[in-house]
């Protein structure tokens, strides 16, 4: 196993309303990690497109455990955990220099692509050869254990249009910004529900996404059309999960789904038990 670490020093443009940073800047640490892990050994992007080829992420989950402020430092570690076929599995550990408290951990699913026929293609024998692949990946603890599916769930609505900043240097949408529609979609809808829901957060208690598990089926391209189709789909005595669906509006192909866990946390981002009327009240409200 060979990782690669990256520092970044968080700056201010990074954080959310709250203080933090934004969820979707870490995924974008890992990214950038990524490239430059694999710039430093030899294959840049300059030789990637030299020689017609790249990486796209098909699948990604994250987790998020503590968040991280202004000029706090990260250290986002990176290395291979699995390289086969046309796939390669990444692994990420972003960690705080300042007390060691982990950040995010996160994994992704890579596809080896020939941008010529837009098609996948192997992974050359020879890199295999040069990971040492033997460590067993850790259980990221995203999904919920005994949970129920729920039964009749309000699916909330929320549209949207591709903007060309939210392009990468393909022209396709960069696969962090789907979870940025995906964090505007979950506040859409609970927003519909704040008069039921603020009483039972007695204004100390927020509903936040604590970890995603989204795949990719289709890259969006500027100006398409997009709806997304948001709903708690499981319960279990551990909280709840969301079921994330994203669509070209027009179409109706399905460009990306996700599974977001749920959780409730204080002011100082601690998880708290959430009230026993939440949960329906978020599945019963009214439509968008």
């Amino acid at each position: 196993m060979q990782r690669f670490n990256r520092l970044f020093k968080v700056r201010h443009y990074e954080l959310d309303a709250l203080g933090y940073v934004n969820d979707i800047n870490l995924v974008r640490y890992m990214q950038e990690a990524a490239i430059e892990a694999s710039t430093d050994l030899g294959f840049s992007l300059d030789w990637y497109n030299a020689h017609g080829v790249g990486w796209v992420v098909r699948r990604l989950a994250v987790r998020h455990d503590t968040p991280a402020v202004y000029g706090d430092e990260i250290v986002a570690a990176t290395w291979l955990s699995g390289l086969r076929g046309v796939r390669s599995i990444r692994e990420y550990d972003l960690t705080r220099t300042r007390d060691g408290a982990r950040v995010a951990r996160g994994r992704a699913e890579w596809v080896y692509m020939d941008f010529q026929t837009g098609e996948p293609t192997r992974i050359p024998d020879a890199w295999a050869d040069a990971f040492d692949l033997k460590e067993k990946p850790e259980e990221l603890g995203i999904r919920l254990t005994a949970a129920h599916a729920t039964v009749g769930a309000l699916r909330y609505t929320s549209f949207r249009r591709v903007q060309f900043n939210e392009l990468d240097a393909v022209g396709h949408v960069n696969h962090a910004v789907y979870l940025q529609w995906i964090a505007q979609a979950f506040r859409d809808a609970l927003d519909t529900r704040a008069e039921a829901l603020e009483p039972l957060l007695h204004g100390s208690g927020r509903v936040v996404q604590s970890g995603h598990e989204i795949q990719y089926f289709a890259a969006a391209v500027d100006r398409e059309p997009i709806e997304i189709l948001s709903w708690l789909c499981e319960t279990s005595p551990e909280g709840a999960a969301w079921t994330h669906e994203i669509y070209h509006a027009d179409t109706r192909k399905l460009m990306a789904r996700d599974y977001a866990r749920m959780i409730v946390v204080d002011n100082n981002h601690r998880p708290i038990a959430s009230h026993p009327l939440l949960l329906e009240a978020i599945l019963s409200g009214p439509e968008l």
